[in-house]
């Protein structure tokens, strides 16, 4: 027995697909609003281009003015109180007026600290000499002054110069009143300074009829010099380089003149020797100066 299946089968047609459509108009209010997002990028960067030199080739001038402190007050506060407080007396009654002077300078503190300076069985006595202000510090609104105090002090029949160097502190309020704050404590005293002058040979270049030129013009220069005038001066000087000094002086002698060459100028070094007419005494002057020939010899800068 044959048994007959139908299988019906449909075909199945495949479905077409769809094809994509680009819609231009949805999309450019997106496109113009990048577009004019990167306009704006490029435009900043070319702006911060150019400011960024300007930034570089600028340069700020700060000018700092120095204030100039009036110190002559605190000078002359510091010169009475180092008097009256290296000043003293080996008896009970002066003792007792110093501490009372002081008072018009010291704190509290500072008065009763200055008590056991000098005792009512203190052997010694003190003359203050001489006060020198060797330096002012402002220090906000106090003043750290240096100073140089001589004393004699004496012990009986006999007497000591003392030299000794102390630093103060002085208190200024908006009034100008002071008061010490700090009593003189010891410091080093200034010692000479370390110098070595630099010699100085005639220049080779010079020959011997020039400087005796300039030997004979400063010799008539500093002959007539003490007493000449203004007027005299033209001839020898040039634009008031070397000014009258008005005074009875004998020339002596130039003293080691030593020439050298400076260009077209001659630099000269010497020491005048001079002898006073009234004081009897011989004195030394140190001049540098610069002599240029323009017909004849004259003097164009002085030291």
């Amino acid at each position: 027995m044959k048994i007959k299946i139908e299988r019906n089968q449909k075909e199945k047609s495949p479905k077409k697909k769809k094809e994509r459509v680009v819609s231009v108009g949805k999309h450019r209010k997106m496109v113009l609003a990048l577009w004019l997002l990167l306009s704006c990028s490029l435009a900043f960067g070319v702006y911060k281009n150019f400011t960024a030199i300007d930034q570089y080739t600028t340069h700020e001038k700060v000018v700092i003015k120095e204030k100039v402190v009036n110190t002559s007050g605190v000078e002359s506060f510091t010169e009475d109180f180092v008097k009256e407080y290296f000043s003293w007396k080996n008896n009970k009654e002066a003792i007792e007026k110093r501490m009372s002077t002081l008072g018009q300078y010291l704190t509290e503190e500072g008065l009763t600290l200055s008590q056991d300076m000098v005792r009512a069985d203190i052997p010694t006595s003190s003359e203050v000499q001489s006060v020198k202000i060797l330096d002012v510090e402002k220090r906000s609104d106090n003043f750290v002054v240096s100073f140089l105090v001589d004393q004699k002090i004496t012990e009986g029949k006999k007497s000591q110069q003392v030299s000794s160097a102390y630093r103060v502190t002085i208190f200024e309020d908006e009034n100008r009143n002071h008061i010490v704050t700090s009593l003189p404590t010891l410091i080093g005293k200034p010692e000479k300074a370390q110098y070595e002058a630099k010699k100085v040979e005639n220049s080779s270049e010079i020959d011997g009829k020039i400087t005796e030129e300039i030997t004979e013009f400063l010799e008539m220069f500093f002959r007539i010099y003490p007493t000449a005038s203004e007027k005299e001066l033209e001839y020898y000087v040039e634009d008031d380089t070397m000014s009258p000094i008005n005074t009875n002086l004998k020339l002596v002698e130039l003293v080691d003149p030593i020439y050298t060459q400076n260009g077209k100028n001659i630099q000269v070094k010497v020491d005048v020797k001079y002898l006073g007419d009234l004081s009897k005494t011989t004195n030394y002057f140190q001049y540098e100066l610069e002599l240029q020939k323009d017909g004849n010899w004259k003097i164009i800068d002085s030291e």
